[in-house]
């Protein structure tokens, strides 16, 4: 009885002093590591502050965590800030390109080559767009614009007299919407553009042409949310006169084209069709383009977010102005003027040092620092053919703004099969 009673309170004795000891240890990891301790974070804190910095890939799987991340991750709000800090983040790549190329189509990321030039010799900064192919190659097929993630193409179906149908694609997210042409009786050359705008918090597709059977132009613009196109009427020749067509250049919520693409009543400026108004409207040039004759000729092109012109001269030379302050006319600003030795396609973004995104006529892309002299041009990609370039973001936005979150997820199926 004795010796039982003695084992009890030995295990007893050696049980206390485990347990001290363990007690002891705990709190000695959490006195040198207090981030053991698990902290739950809230929602509101999660989807505000983390997962609008992280990648759209990453959104994309994050998604399948539950029926209420899928859906906070797909509102408006959510992706609005998502865009914003992507804009922001200096650590995220904003500086890209949609490239199409004959039959192929790519993603250029032109601030990597300055940055890390090294690993981005060559064709190595280009990401080939997979999956996104055309039954004829591609042949029919033109860049219509881009739009915080969104891609937009036109495609001319030249066995039925020409008619136009237009995708809007996403190539991170693989969506693809089909929009039918309203008409199917445009001819000749086309004025289009894509664009967003924020009172309606809609995404319009712009489409401008000479109808079969008439002499007039019409103006038709498509909704992403209504998912239906507006008439926004008929106009002479004297109104808007199309020469070579094209895309227009988005800057505040307008459409630009220059007068080697479209001409308005004053032959003068460039015009413009605001998408907001829906309406046309002349953009006055600098007033050093209407007396210098020296100049040959300008184009529009967007960089920073402002709209710009630039024009060459009989010397070879290249002239950039910028309009600091939209609407303010007198607010044209000479940027920089460059001797060129190339011929020279447009222009097509800018890093923060600024050096400039320019394409070629023979279709290379090169990064030209404006601000040496002689500048100083980096080859970035050449012999990838005839090639046309939109300016591009990641984003998570769907092109099925009409659609439900279930009606969505069953046509991205579709597309992707």
């Amino acid at each position: 009885m004795t010796r039982s009673i003695e084992r009890c309170r030995r295990k007893k004795k050696r049980r206390m002093k485990k347990d001290n000891n363990t007690f002891q240890n705990d709190n000695f990891l959490s006195f040198q590591n207090p981030l053991i301790v698990p902290v739950e974070l809230p929602e509101e804190l999660i989807f505000s502050e983390i997962l609008t910095r992280l990648p759209v890939n990453s959104l994309i799987r994050f998604k399948s965590v539950s029926k209420t991340w899928n859906s906070m991750i797909s509102t408006c709000y959510f992706i609005k800030s998502h865009i914003n800090c992507t804009k922001s983040n200096p650590f995220v790549p904003t500086s890209s390109v949609f490239i199409k190329s004959d039959y192929c189509f790519y993603i250029l990321n032109y601030a990597a080559y300055d940055r890390y030039p090294d690993n981005n010799h060559g064709d190595k900064g280009l990401i080939k767009v997979k999956g996104l192919k055309f039954y004829d190659n591609s042949v029919n097929t033109f860049l219509i614009g881009s739009c915080n993630g969104l891609v937009c193409f036109g495609r001319g179906n030249a066995f039925a007299g020409f008619d136009y149908y237009f995708r809007v694609y996403n190539p991170v997210m693989g969506q693809f919407l089909h929009v039918l042409d309203p008409l199917g009786n445009f001819q000749g050359k086309l004025i289009y553009g894509f664009g967003f705008v924020s009172c309606k918090d809609d995404y319009l597709l712009f489409v401008g042409g000479l109808q079969r059977r008439s002499y007039d132009n019409f103006v038709y613009v498509y909704s992403l949310r209504s998912n239906d196109w507006k008439k926004i009427g008929a106009f002479d020749e004297h109104e808007f006169s199309i020469f070579l067509g094209g895309i227009g250049v988005l800057v505040n919520e307008t459409l630009h084209w220059d007068t080697s693409q479209v001409r308005i009543s004053n032959a003068k400026c460039i015009c413009g069709f605001d998408l907001v108004e829906e309406t046309f409207k002349d953009v006055r040039m600098p007033r050093m383009f209407l007396v210098d004759d020296h100049i040959l000729d300008f184009k529009v092109c967007e960089m920073g977010g402002s709209l710009c012109v630039w024009a060459e001269d009989v010397y070879g030379g290249v002239e950039m102005w910028s309009l600091m302050q939209y609407g303010v006319w007198d607010s044209w600003t000479k940027l920089y003027k460059i001797d060129m030795i190339f011929e020279l396609g447009n222009f097509y973004g800018c890093l923060e040092n600024g050096k400039v995104l320019i394409q070629t006529d023979d279709g290379s892309l090169m990064l030209v620092d404006p601000n040496q002299s002689p500048p100083d041009f980096t080859s970035l990609v050449k012999d990838i053919g005839d090639i046309e370039i939109v300016s591009y973001i990641q984003s998570p936005v769907s092109p099925f703004l009409h659609s439900s979150v279930a009606e969505t997820e069953g046509q991205v199926q579709a597309s992707i099969e």
